[in-house]
């Protein structure tokens, strides 16, 4: 199991999360991806840090480490959760669809950028619960950067 709390195979933290309600949780900055696994379940990857472990990013605050080298960490760290590593190598980091979420501090207001294939409803539901975001303050945006070859199974709520 990866030591480093800042990533997650999202199944590891279901225990956590309804153990505590979204409100009571800090919101979350930070990348993901939605992968199918081998047994045909779409699996939500997902790596972040609160707002205040954030770097700044012109107007915005943002989670550092990018999609390439996460990916690329989740892959060679012996530490890292067996399930998550046999994803990540079973595919490259662009092939899953993908996104960010950030925090427009002049707005106050997080963005969740995502590529298109991730748009459903549920899908955004589950990735804003996954990192505590409050609805009535989190914008969701197509993004351009994230179109991916991998068109996953739906995503379980």
């Amino acid at each position: 199991m990866n030591r480093d709390p800042r990533f997650a195979l999202s199944q590891e933290l279901e225990a956590k999360q309804t153990s505590q309600t979204a409100q009571h949780e800090t919101p979350q900055l930070g990348i993901f991806w939605v992968a199918q696994t081998s047994d045909g379940k779409a699996r939500l990857l997902a790596a972040g840090c609160p707002l205040g472990q954030a770097e700044p990013y012109g107007d915005c605050l943002t989670y550092g480490p990018g999609h390439y080298e996460t990916w690329a960490h989740w892959r060679r760290d012996r530490t890292v959760d067996p399930a998550l590593r046999a994803i990540v190598r079973s595919y490259e980091y662009e092939d899953c669809p993908r996104g960010r979420i950030v925090f427009d501090r002049s707005r106050d207001q997080f963005i969740l950028y995502a590529d298109r294939k991730l748009m459903a409803p549920a899908t955004i539901a589950r990735i804003a619960t996954q990192f505590h975001l409050p609805e009535d303050r989190t914008e969701i945006q197509g993004d351009f950067h994230y179109q991916s070859t991998e068109t996953p199974n739906a995503l379980g709520t």
